[in-house]
């Protein structure tokens, strides 16, 4: 790789959490969804699903952009290059439950996106400083995954049901399972199911490894109860 690229796109470490490479994208996520809900609000349903869709189909480019690129410069690991960690695969489904317009997939994204990623967007898991391109594809991706729930309940009005927490259950540890084959295959951490994140997450209190593939079931289902009771509530309200 020329060295002017190794900035972009090399192996390169150096972000720090809660410092202005951290919080400028939040401000920019957070105003740019309050943007995009209100211009939605006015589109016919025609246009407030294309915009949908095309933006989860933005960020399902960024998960394999980054393969592409590896591939690219030779330096493809299949520990860690494969999109089979959580918010890579979020990302995909993401353009097939709006495509389909399957609901009920959607129910599961809302608990998965809200338990998972905005855990990854308020103590990312992220080495690469800015300006490279991981940084950014970072940021597209989590943050993306969760304006696209807000506008899928704002604008869309898909609805999430008390069942949807069992399809995420079962969905969740289908995925672990699915998960650890692949680590050991490939001999990856995907899903962090054979280890924990080098940096400082929720599951540091769970226990070691493999009790915290346990103890995290206890918490995950807490976590998608407190998700969903203001959320029904507010459906409640919203309805005729």
């Amino acid at each position: 790789m020329q060295p002017e690229l190794e900035v972009f796109f090399g192996s390169v470490s150096g972000f720090k959490r809660f410092t202005w490479e951290h919080y400028i994208p939040l401000i920019l996520w957070i105003s740019g969804t309050i943007a995009w809900v209100r211009w939605a609000k006015n589109k016919d349903a025609v246009i407030q699903y294309r915009a949908a869709w095309w933006f989860s189909m933005s960020l399902a480019f960024a998960v394999f952009s980054w393969m592409f690129l590896r591939v690219y410069f030779g330096t493809f690991d299949w520990r860690e290059d494969l999109p089979f960690h959580l918010c890579n695969i979020l990302a995909l489904i993401f353009p097939l439950a709006l495509y389909y317009q399957v609901h009920w997939i959607f129910g599961i994204l809302y608990f998965w996106v809200l338990v998972g990623t905005l855990q990854a967007v308020i103590t990312p898991d992220l080495k690469e400083p800015f300006p490279h391109f991981v940084y950014f594809r970072y940021w597209w991706i989590h943050c993306g995954l969760i304006s696209l729930v807000v506008y899928g309940l704002a604008i869309l009005r898909w609805r999430v049901t008390v069942m949807d927490i069992k399809r995420a259950m079962i969905g969740a540890n289908v995925y672990l399972l699915f998960s650890i084959g692949v680590n050991m295959a490939s001999g990856g951490n995907y899903f962090f199911s054979m280890r924990k994140p080098d940096s400082a997450t929720l599951l540091d209190y769970l226990g070691p490894w493999p009790w915290y593939l346990l103890t995290g079931q206890g918490v995950m289902f807490i976590l998608f109860v407190l998700y969903y009771l203001p959320l029904h509530l507010w459906q409640k309200k919203q309805l005729p």
